[in-house]
């Protein structure tokens, strides 16, 4: 139950995204005492998108990461060749098993397109074919991919406090290859486009699996309230409410 605590209205709301992600992550780690799992699908190459990196090296994480895309995997796999927590696998997700065509820009595009994301990859191609994209700039890479809940029961993982998905447009995909609510994650992330027809299936499916859906910095995000702690004394000291604190007269 969500009860109404007033009005709040930030000049830059954009400005509390960080924080309130890092608050999030932190109450799974508390919730859990640092026992977090997490699976990403779409880890890129590791060390950009979502704070995880350090979770991994200094909080204990551990994970099993998966990205399609050959080059982000290289750097994926050379960032933790040296850990034991985490695996790493080089293939799709989807909710069909087949080979299937995985486009982006060839490094030399990539090059010259400087603004647009790093090692970005969909199966959809419209969504690396931006404006001023030359049908030279695009090359297509045959992947494997599997069902989520096949690469589960291989690997015998059950539950997962942490889910994480970002597959380039392909999200809903991804969310119907497997059962959400079995995992009983704490947070579910997915990087989704608000008002699609995509963006409604993934809402749908983090609902079936009682998850509570928010927009945070960039993500549709699924809570369990139940399996979050709230880190009540970060919250407070971050608003200033703490005694001594500047008091901030921004509404």
């Amino acid at each position: 139950m969500i009860r109404d605590l007033g009005p709040f209205i930030p000049k830059r709301a954009h400005k509390l995204d960080a924080p309130i992600l890092t608050m999030l992550l932190n109450g799974v780690h508390d919730r859990h005492q640092g026992q977090v799992f997490v699976l990403q699908v779409g880890a890129g190459s590791g060390d950009n998108g979502l704070p995880l990196l350090q979770r991994f090296r200094d909080d204990g994480w551990s994970g099993l990461l998966i990205e399609p895309h050959p080059q982000n995997f290289a750097g994926l796999d050379a960032l933790h060749a040296k850990g034991d927590r985490v695996a790493v696998l080089n293939l799709g997700i989807s909710d069909l098993a087949a080979n299937l065509p995985l486009h982006s820009l060839t490094p030399e595009a990539e090059a010259v397109q400087r603004r647009a994301p790093r090692g970005r990859a969909s199966l959809i191609r419209d969504r690396i074919a931006t404006p001023g994209t030359r049908p030279e700039d695009i090359t297509s890479t045959e992947v494997p991919f599997l069902r989520m809940d096949t690469v589960l029961g291989e690997l015998g993982i059950d539950s997962a406090q942490i889910v994480a998905v970002n597959a380039g447009g392909h999200e809903a995909q991804v969310l119907t290859s497997f059962d959400l609510a079995t995992l009983a994650p704490s947070l579910v992330l997915v990087h989704s486009t608000p008002g699609t027809a995509a963006d409604e299936a993934c809402i749908a499916t983090l609902a079936a699996a009682s998850l509570h859906p928010f927009r945070i910095a960039g993500w549709l995000a699924g809570l369990a309230p139940d399996r979050l702690a709230v880190p009540l004394e970060e919250l407070l000291t971050f608003f200033q409410k703490g005694l001594g604190a500047p008091q901030d007269t921004e509404e």
